[in-house]
């Protein structure tokens, strides 16, 4: 079987959505079917070596006429004889969904090359539209959108989510198309990283009691909110620290941390790490006494459910996919999207209370590896779904 992953950003980013692609190519090259990429950028010789399963790359220009690009990528993949292509959205109108004749997954499809969809965040019906626009041209670019989404659901065999509640709300909105959608988890994990201490600590991870938020600093992923909380509490608990690790992304919510950071006696207790290999991270997680996602807007969540592989005590955000995974008061605790207030009670409770930690962490790794959420059954999943559709 040959299968074209399509994505709109370089594999090799940092985003959740590129990590679970390269899982997906990792996997499909196990089960030996050859991949063909469709990405903005070609690899390195590196990157080459690193997921051996890609045969060929399409590099994607976005500068280009969308009409051109959309042929030339249909003649490549018919000459490649490309049994089927998987267009993962970042959110629910990208790769031009919501534009009628320019969606080139509707292009490949009526060219006869089956194509299948995974939405990684349903964030919102309006997302077509700008909110900076004006009333009247937000409902005339919705509807364009949402018949030009509907077109493009038209011509998939089906269109996963990754979570319960993105799963709800496509079908919610997009309702003429609601038997096209399907859920599907995600991970990255192969279900054993946690299963034995780690012989060493890393150097940068810190020695006191932390708080960590692991992922990158983007404008979904609260981050302000986090440090907000924390410097309203820290005075009753000053053995504390807060740890952000991850890629400094959005300089709007950077903006915002140094202006809370630089006004607080407590500043040099939040702790920025931008720079995060995989050895640091898994470290930070498996000393982590809380783990916090203050998102306003999320997918699953792929690093909450390492914590929770890993036994944190898991806080985060009642959006998204968020509550698939933590079971408010069982396995973590749940708070409203953007309120601090509500987030430094509930760190409250974790920080003066080791014995409650305990509890929701062993209780959180217990629930994750019942429902094993593991790479290898996504990629199991998506191998039967392939077969489905080319049947």
């Amino acid at each position: 079987m040959r299968v074209a992953q399509c994505l709109q950003a370089p594999l090799f980013d940092h985003g959740g959505v590129e990590v679970l692609a390269r899982k997906l190519v990792e996997g499909m090259h196990d089960e030996e079917i050859e991949t063909f990429l469709v990405s903005p950028t070609e690899l390195t010789e590196e990157q080459r070596q690193d997921l051996p399963g890609i045969k060929e790359t399409f590099v994607w220009n976005f500068a280009a006429s969308p009409r051109a690009e959309n042929a030339r990528l249909t003649a490549w993949l018919r000459n490649h004889q490309v049994d089927l292509a998987h267009f993962h959205l970042g959110g629910t109108y990208q790769w031009a969904s919501r534009r009628w004749f320019l969606c080139p997954i509707t292009a490949v499809a009526k060219s006869g090359i089956p194509c299948v969809t995974t939405n990684h965040g349903a964030f919102g019906i309006t997302e077509c539209v700008g909110a900076h626009r004006s009333p009247w041209f937000q409902c005339i670019g919705l509807a364009a959108g949402w018949a030009g989404k509907l077109r493009q659901l038209h011509h998939v065999q089906w269109e996963a989510t990754v979570s319960q509640h993105d799963l709800h709300a496509v079908r919610r909105w997009f309702f003429p198309m609601r038997r096209k959608f399907l859920q599907l988890y995600h991970s990255k994990l192969r279900g054993d990283e946690f299963s034995t201490p780690s012989p060493s600590t890393h150097p940068l991870t810190p020695q006191n009691p932390y708080i960590l938020c692991l992922g990158t600093v983007g404008r979904r992923k609260g981050q302000q909110y986090l440090v907000e909380a924390f410097l309203q509490i820290a005075d009753r608990s000053p053995d504390w620290r807060l740890v952000l690790a991850g890629r400094q992304a959005h300089a709007p919510t950077m903006e915002k941390i140094r202006a809370l950071t630089q006004s607080s006696p407590d500043a040099d207790r939040v702790l920025l790490m931008p720079d995060v290999d995989d050895r640091l991270a898994h470290d930070l997680l498996e000393h982590a006494e809380i783990f916090a996602i203050p998102s306003t807007g999320e997918g699953l969540g792929l690093t909450l459910q390492e914590a929770m592989y890993a036994g944190c005590a898991c806080i985060g955000s009642h959006v998204g996919g968020i509550p698939d995974l933590i079971q408010e008061g069982k396995t973590g605790l749940l708070v409203p999207p953007a309120d601090p207030k509500a987030l430094a009670q509930g760190l409250t409770a974790l920080m003066e209370d080791q014995a409650f930690r305990t509890r929701l962490g062993v209780a959180a790794k217990h629930a994750m590896r019942v429902r094993d959420m593991t790479a290898q059954n996504m990629v199991d999943s998506y191998l039967g779904l392939y077969r489905q559709a080319l049947q």
